[in-house]
């Protein structure tokens, strides 16, 4: 349903705004039904649509609207629509079939009151002759109607060949007409082209099959719609978007058909060279990622190496931090890498990862416990800083807690809560003591960068002292 916040933007529209469902009942009307055709709302809502035409206009109406198929396809008419009182309104109607999230279908109706504007003219002209007899108002009118049809039709053609490249075949495909835009673009005459067949275009693009199915469809009394290659007189390529109508006799039987074509050849090759960009940019960005994915992993292994080479114990363990620090940088550049979406990342399986890796760098037996609803995206900034805290926690629970033992439990739960994302982190080893605290200003760095990155993810963390380790975070989805 249209929003409520749109109902008064709605109703000082001097149009019908009426929305359909799938049914074809009317579900909301703007105020159009009350002050131009006289109905209370509960007369019309829930009612079927074409109850309130004129009956002659029914069976066109409930066509068209059967031909609403895919979302966005539009459908138009001119159609009589009944007032309260019993009299008709012609009106200029449109509709738009559309789809919500869920997949349920409506139709959006918009209709132009253009009565008084059909009988301005033929008023006009009956106005200075008031003696004529009704029989000859009836003859004038029809005169009348007829020259106007003539005219707008005259006016429908002229804008028709400004726009667009229009050709008519008979049933067998040759050529009976050509508007002068066809002849220019195609560098044919029109002598050249009327009689010949649309195979004279053919730029051998098209597999025979593309072609077989066209024809069979308008062949079929349907409307085909498509992008073709054709090539010129002089051997140049260009595209058209086309549009071929089946045309009937009035034996029922279609003997021609109508097709409108427009250019398209420089959003063809803009699309082809767009492409052909993203591809290079697809390249360069392949060759980017696999340099910088190198240089990382030279990085941690030499921090891994130079770790090694010291004997010092405080020494050692500095450049195994820094080590792990990087091990999480390139877990998440890693699932960026290989992910189709470089600006999401799943926390459920990337924490799964990168626990997995942390813990098989330590030769401890440390058993780890997820737990995760569902799948969490976010942005990239707020998976590194996360992946970096539960470094910096799991190597606390090796270093301390799991200390005085080789096997231990690390439990990890994550969840989403409205805007807020819940990170629990808890192992079962030696309790913390009574003087921990993130906010402590004589912590050693570990600490100090954990309470940074909480702060860049404008989170809370509550912290537990002289109990197991439990760290729970709340941040805001961002």
């Amino acid at each position: 349903m249209f929003q409520t916040n749109y109902s008064e933007l709605l109703s000082n529209i001097p149009d019908l705004i009426c929305e359909l469902d799938s049914f074809e009942r009317i579900r909301y009307a703007n105020s159009f039904h009350k002050e131009k055709l006289g109905y209370e709302s509960h007369e019309i809502l829930g009612r079927s649509v074409d109850e309130f035409f004129h009956p002659d206009d029914r069976n066109e109406l409930r066509t068209k609207i059967s031909l609403l198929e895919s979302p966005g396809s539009e459908t138009k008419g001119i159609w009589r629509i009944a007032h309260r009182d019993g009299h008709f309104l012609t009106c200029e109607c449109r509709g738009k079939l559309q789809q919500d999230s869920n997949g349920i279908k409506k139709i959006i109706v918009v209709a132009r009151d253009i009565t008084e504007e059909l009988g301005t003219e033929f008023k006009i002209h009956t106005k200075s002759n008031k003696k004529v007899q009704t029989t000859s108002e009836l003859h004038y009118q029809s005169f009348f109607e007829l020259k106007m049809s003539q005219f707008e039709f005259s006016q429908l053609k002229y804008a028709f060949d400004e726009h667009a490249v229009i050709t008519i075949t008979d049933k067998n495909g040759n050529i009976t007409y050509a508007n002068d835009r066809f002849c220019e673009i195609s560098m044919y005459s029109r002598e050249e082209l009327i009689g010949s067949n649309h195979r004279l275009l053919n730029s051998g693009f098209h597999s025979p099959e593309f072609f077989k199915r066209m024809y069979h469809m308008i062949q079929s009394g349907y409307v085909w719609k498509g992008e073709i290659r054709n090539r010129t007189k002089g051997g140049s390529i260009y595209w058209v978007s086309t549009t071929i109508v089946p045309l009937r006799s009035i034996d029922g039987n279609i003997n021609r058909f109508v097709a409108l074509h427009t250019l398209i050849t420089r959003t063809i090759e803009s699309e082809e060279k767009v492409t052909q960009l993203l591809q290079e940019k697809e390249l360069l960005l392949q060759e980017v990622h696999h340099r910088i994915k190198n240089n990382l992993f030279s990085v941690f292994s030499l921090l891994k190496m130079q770790s090694n080479y010291y004997e010092d114990p405080q020494l050692k363990e500095q450049f195994e931090e820094a080590a792990g620090r990087l091990r999480s940088m390139m877990a998440l550049y890693d699932r960026l890498y290989r992910s189709k979406n470089p600006n999401e990342i799943d926390l459920k399986e990337y924490i799964r990862n990168l626990v997995g890796q942390i813990l098989a760098t330590y030769p401890k037996d440390i058993r780890f416990l997820f737990s995760s609803d569902e799948s969490i995206i976010v942005k990239p900034d707020i998976a590194s800083n996360l992946g970096i805290i539960l470094n910096e926690l799991i190597c606390n629970s090796v270093k301390h807690s799991f200390l005085l033992k080789d096997t231990g439990e690390i439990k990890i739960q994550i969840q989403k809560t409205g805007h807020q994302i819940l990170f629990l982190y808890s192992d079962n080893g030696e309790p913390l003591p009574d003087s921990y605290s993130l906010e402590n200003s004589e912590a050693g760095f570990g600490i100090k960068l954990m309470n940074l990155l909480v702060q860049q993810l404008k989170g809370k963390v509550e912290v537990r002292p002289g109990q197991s380790v439990q760290f729970d975070l709340v941040f805001p989805v961002r």
